[in-house]
């Protein structure tokens, strides 16, 4: 059972009980209680939301195919909640997600690349978001991929440890981000952050190179992973060599960057 039909069945039932109180001539106007009222249920609906999270079986689906293409480009714009992406897409799909009202996906050909564009709204909101409060999408690992990432006031768990993620930008605001890079291959991440939160893992095995630019606040290095160059430059010995590596461009105001 979703959480949004119990969400809207309790209002109906409310508001039906207002009515019969006024019928009966036990209140006056339901009018001058709504407010108040709508305010106490919707405030302790989000109270409950956090410590009751259906099961993943209760969360509707939706998948787009993979076809022919060799390869996919995904954007994802966020605005609010929680937001899940990650590798483990069945075979012959690019993408398998959670659908609900606050959610837009299109997608087309171009050439052999897929391109897809997923636009969700805030998570949090029972009558717009997913069933258990996170948006959760999982992309393909037959193909090579590129990610366009944007969101606002979220936080973002992005686990691309077994995609063949080429080049990710992420541009995020005042959020918190979990961010693991693929463990195969070569790979590029530019990040944009404002006041946010950031950690960063690259898997055993992977090389890694990240520059920076000024405005950081704090940044914190495995430096015995990644020796310090220069004043923006960290990266590791066999960089230049490496089969497998991440290269990691940081742009940040506020906030703090963890790299491990």
């Amino acid at each position: 059972m979703r959480r949004d039909n119990i969400f809207w069945g309790s209002v109906l039932i409310l508001l039906g009980a207002l009515f019969l109180l006024q019928r009966l001539g036990i209140i006056a106007n339901v009018g001058m209680y709504l407010w108040p009222l709508a305010l106490i249920f919707f405030g302790g609906w989000l109270i409950l939301s956090v410590y009751w999270q259906p099961s993943s079986a209760e969360s509707e689906r939706f998948f787009i195919a993979l076809g022919g293409a060799k390869s996919v480009n995904y954007r994802f714009a966020h605005g609010a909640g929680q937001i899940v992406i990650g590798g483990g897409a069945p075979t012959g799909r690019a993408l398998v997600g959670s659908s609900a009202v606050g959610v837009k996906e299109t997608s087309r050909s171009d050439g052999d690349r897929l391109e897809v564009r997923i636009e969700a709204g805030a998570s949090f909101i029972p009558f717009v978001g997913p069933a258990d409060g996170t948006w959760r999408f999982q992309l393909t690992q037959e193909v090579p991929v590129t990610l366009q990432v944007e969101t606002g006031a979220s936080q973002l768990k992005m686990d691309l440890r077994d995609v063949s993620a080429r080049h990710v930008t992420l541009k995020t605001g005042a959020s918190s981000a979990e961010v693991i890079m693929p463990a195969r291959g070569a790979s590029l991440l530019d990040l944009e952050a404002g006041a946010a939160s950031i950690d960063i893992t690259l898997p055993e095995g992977v090389a890694g190179r990240i520059r920076i630019k000024d405005g950081l606040t704090s940044l914190n290095v495995d430096t015995r992973r990644f020796p310090q160059v220069d004043d923006s430059l960290y990266q590791s010995p066999d960089y230049d060599t490496a089969v497998n590596r991440a290269e990691i461009n940081l742009e940040a105001g506020l906030g703090s960057i963890n790299i491990k």
